[in-house]
């Protein structure tokens, strides 16, 4: 192998001059990037494996050091390198500087080979070295281009063992689920921590009766759009029924729980108008607010300075204000402090939604949600919620005054336009409500399961939420390329649990979300938390601490 072979089989660091004397410069006209702030370095006008030349007017001094990245001729994936700036010219004609590159990852310096050698290769990515927000700015010529990094980059998860998401679960999503592995292609029985089927209600016999026979009646489909054929006396009963749950005149029912936020916000807030909303709304509620044609703000979590200095700013320039909040977040599991909310609110003159989605039979007089919880039924002015976690059905709702949910119904056009809620799932929500406020026994063991399981993750020296006080418990882990590591390693053990990664979550609070059931047994809960203590250890997350033997009761 010549010597230019072996520069280019080792891809490593080389002087620049050394390089060009071996004649593996290649002429390119590559955009140059500031990693960190995306801020344009210059153009490189020559490349090699070591480094690169790069004009521009932005010059930074020899020496110093940045991780810069760029994009290789039809390729959507950036080149990230860490690099250096080893000397500068200052011509008239041409300004620029030399840039030698300290480190590139492995599959950056094969892409580079793969330019020099000319071969147009299936694209390789190390999944280790990105997440999926490195592929948010993607693009390319082709609309296309930017799907073939995400590809290559879940199918090494695969490889990898990684990719605990997508899992297809062939019975109920129980206490305990039958999983097919991907990974070893067999079918496994598990300990489910991943539903959102708080009470059990999915698989109750009451409620899976309701629906089957909704089914001989009704048929499986509304097959049209509830202002022309889709509503169904099923319907309305349901809709009374919800209103009456949250203490307010009427209900819609939209057919997906993200198309009610949606379709509410962007109905209500019109130009002129401001939505401001927790920095940690559902995506729904962000999505809802930049399709309405109004303004929208965030303010801090749940701190009541920072809503009021947002309100403060813009009272004079907006019209219409709605705060939207979460009465229980989906990502630390901590309940939104109403009252506050409310009293703020009613100081600027503004209007208050709650998204119960994780509240409803959780917080609350059997399950009634945050207004119940803070024992303010009736004063809070939209309350959202979902058929589709302590209800076990598929679908959302607002409930509100009469004028409101009049105008949605004719408004919102994720509920106008689109087909209605199947009639057996509606039917199926009204027998899982009855169940819900007849069986109070199954929040209080919900609750039993959720202290026991939070004080026995506290005893072994796990990071969990502190302020969580609902269903969902989240286990902090904090680096990415760990929690991958433990998500394979659980997934083993036979625990189904949701790792939850960048940037779902911020970078450095990467997590597992375990949300406990009122149908987990105590034997569930003991193989659970015996298997995240294995783990934890074998990661070195927790250390020796208590005896694995002894339970907080």
């Amino acid at each position: 192998m010549d010597f230019k072979g072996i520069l280019l089989q080792r891809g490593d660091t080389m002087n620049l001059a050394l390089e060009r004397r071996c004649g593996v410069r290649k002429p390119v006209n590559l955009e140059v990037f500031l990693r960190s702030s995306q801020e344009p370095v210059g153009i490189a006008k020559n490349l090699s494996l070591g480094g690169m030349f790069v004009e521009g007017k932005n010059q930074m001094s020899p020496g110093t050091k940045a991780l810069l990245e760029f994009r290789l001729p039809a390729e959507s994936l950036p080149i990230k390198a860490y690099s250096e700036v080893v000397w500068t010219k200052k011509e008239p004609e041409s300004t620029g500087m030399g840039i030698r590159f300290i480190n590139l990852y492995d599959l950056d310096r094969k892409r580079l080979q793969r330019f020099y050698e000319g071969l147009d290769c299936e694209l390789v990515i190390n999944s280790d070295d990105y997440t999926l927000f490195d592929f948010l700015k993607v693009s390319g010529k082709d609309l296309f281009d930017k799907t073939r990094p995400v590809w290559a980059w879940i199918e090494d998860m695969k490889k990898k063992g990684f990719y605990t998401y997508r899992r297809p679960l062939l019975s109920e999503s129980g206490n305990r689920a039958i999983v097919f592995d991907d990974v070893t292609g067999k079918e496994r029985e598990m300990i489910m921590m991943g539903s959102n089927n708080y009470l059990g209600l999915a698989t109750h016999p009451k409620v899976i009766k309701a629906a089957r026979d909704a089914a001989e009646k009704y048929g499986v489909g509304a097959v049209s759009a509830p202002m022309l054929a889709g509503t169904f006396d099923v319907h309305k009963k349901l809709e009374a029924t919800l209103a009456r749950l949250k203490g307010c005149e009427d209900a819609v029912v939209f057919s997906s729980g993200y198309s009610t936020n949606v379709g509410c916000i962007s109905a209500l807030v019109r130009e002129g108008d401001l939505a401001v909303i927790d920095r940690l709304a559902h995506a729904s509620i962000i999505d809802g607010c930049t399709m309405s044609s109004g303004k929208f703000r965030t303010f801090k979590h749940s701190d009541m300075v920072s809503l009021r200095e947002v309100l403060e700013r813009n009272k004079d320039i907006c019209e219409g204000k709605l705060i939207v909040v979460d009465g229980i977040y989906s990502m630390d599991g901590d309940i939104a402090p109403l009252p506050e909310i409310m009293e703020v609110a009613r100081e600027y003159g503004a209007r208050v939604m709650v998204d119960d989605a994780h509240a409803t039979g959780v917080i609350g007089d059997r399950g009634r949600g945050t207004a119940s919880h803070f024992k303010m039924e009736g004063k809070v002015d939209i309350v959202m919620g979902t058929l589709s976690k302590s209800l076990g059905q598929l679908g959302g709702f607002i409930a509100s005054s009469k004028e409101v949910i009049n105008y949605l119904r004719c408004f919102a056009r994720s509920y106008f336009f689109a087909t209605s809620l199947s009639p057996v799932l509606a039917a199926g929500a009204l027998a899982a409500i009855e169940v819900m406020e007849n069986e109070p026994e199954r929040i209080q063991r919900l609750w039993e399961n959720i202290r026991y399981f939070k004080e026995n993750l506290k005893h072994m020296g796990f990071n969990i939420v502190e302020n969580s006080e609902s269903a969902i418990i989240p286990i902090i882990i904090g680096d990415e390329l760990l929690l991958r590591r433990m998500g394979k390693r659980v997934h083993e053990e036979g625990l189904f649990i949701n790792p939850i990664p960048y940037p779902a979550v911020p970078r450095n609070q990467t997590r597992f979300r375990a949300t406990v059931m009122a149908t987990h047994t105590r034997e569930d809960l003991d193989t659970a938390l015996e298997i995240l203590e294995k783990v934890g250890r074998e990661f070195s997350l927790i250390g020796p601490g208590a005896s694995r033997a002894k339970r907080v009761a």
